[in-house]
């Protein structure tokens, strides 16, 4: 069984002060940590490692969860890191990407599907670096790419989701979705919602919106109020920077809702505790982890640039955050079901559908018909 637990992460307020350090150093030889498989992280000292970040830090996301596997290489690697906030304007991404190619880091680190067509153009010009895309699956020769599988974890938001509706609101069976972007990513989570869901009650209807950017937060609060409006009893929210507008609806609702990405209520239970009271769990994406086992694993040779790599449920990489609030909003039994759903999915017994396998008909059928 995955150690769920294993998934609670550290506070944002540790991240940006290690990232407003800049660019950080490792200490002496005690200081370093041993690798994750037991052997020694000798091979990382010394290494040097930037992270463009694709947008901005503070999302409680994405990019907070891979800061903090960059500064854990700092401080538990002895690595030397950088991370450089490059904002939403994707027309600089290429002079930064060659600029800092041209500059003698070991390895350079990117995220998420919008650095894919930039990084996948500059890499062959600098055949002797080493890059790691994480949430593309890239198959150039000197990067490795990194996906997740959104579609399990929504999956196990899902099987939350209905066992919590089925529970405390078996008249009113509806719950609801908002994504960032009406976008293959975002809807792989939708899909695997979708099938955790109805796994566990076909006639659970799931309502769905967008907010149509990643960091619209005042638009995210209309439209996830709106979901509970409709009557959705919990919402599962995908929806990046913008998903405090999720948070904020969900505690003037009352209603329930599941964070994406990053364990939302740890985050923020002690700077805003009223927020988070209704935040059942959050699926997660461990990007700390999946940077360290990214970088560790190329210089030790257990992974190769060139071959993409999938950290999934049975890779350690997909969950749910296990906190205070899981163990007294979730019931003991369903807690229990998204174990054995867990354990299912990392065996290969349950393989959820793919937004990355459907067509914009199928997908929009499949979207369409769950619907209330």
């Amino acid at each position: 069984m995955l150690d769920r637990r294993s998934f609670v992460t550290v506070s944002l307020g540790t991240v940006s002060a290690l990232v407003l350090a800049g660019c950080s150093k490792g200490g002496s030889d005690s200081d370093v940590a041993p690798a994750k498989d037991g052997s020694s992280s000798d091979g990382a000292k010394g290494k040097k490692v930037i992270f463009l970040v694709s947008g901005n830090l503070g999302d409680k996301g994405f990019y907070d969860s891979t800061a903090r596997g960059i500064n854990t290489l700092a401080s538990d690697y002895g690595c030397e890191t950088k991370i450089v906030e490059m904002g939403r304007d994707e027309t600089t991404y290429e002079a930064t990407l060659r600029d800092v190619s041209d500059q003698d880091w070991d390895l350079i680190v990117c995220s998420t599907f919008s650095m894919r067509e930039v990084l996948e153009g500059v890499a062959p010009d600098y055949p002797d670096k080493s890059y790691v895309l994480l949430d593309v699956a890239s198959t150039v020769p000197n990067i490795l790419g990194v996906s997740f599988p959104g579609n399990e974890a929504g999956f196990l938001a899902g099987t939350v989701a209905g066992n919590y509706i089925l529970e405390n609101f078996p008249d009113n069976k509806v719950a609801g979705f908002i994504g960032s972007m009406d976008a293959q990513g975002i809807n792989d989570f939708l899909v695997g919602y979708i099938e955790g869901v109805k796994n566990v009650d076909e006639s659970i209807k799931v309502n769905t919106s967008y907010v149509g950017s990643f960091e619209d937060v005042a638009t995210c609060l209309e439209m996830t109020t709106q979901l509970y409006n409709q009557g959705a009893e919990v919402v599962y929210a995908p929806a990046s920077q913008s998903i405090m507008g999720a948070v904020t609806a969900s505690s003037n609702t009352g209603k329930a809702l599941i964070g994406c990405d990053t364990d939302i209520y740890s985050e923020l239970i002690d700077s805003q505790p009223d927020l988070v009271q209704h935040v059942l769990t959050s699926s997660l994406k461990r990007l700390d982890e999946a940077t360290i086992k990214s970088a560790t694993g190329l210089w030790d040779g257990s992974l190769k640039v060139g071959t993409p790599v999938n950290m999934d449920v049975a890779y350690g990489a997909i969950g749910l955050a296990d906190n205070d609030n899981y163990q007294k909003l979730v019931s003991e039994d369903t807690r229990k079901k998204v174990d054995e759903v867990t354990q299912k999915i990392a065996s290969g017994e349950i393989k959820p559908k793919s937004a990355f396998d459907m067509d914009t008909e199928e997908l929009t059928k499949m979207r369409d018909g769950a619907k209330a």
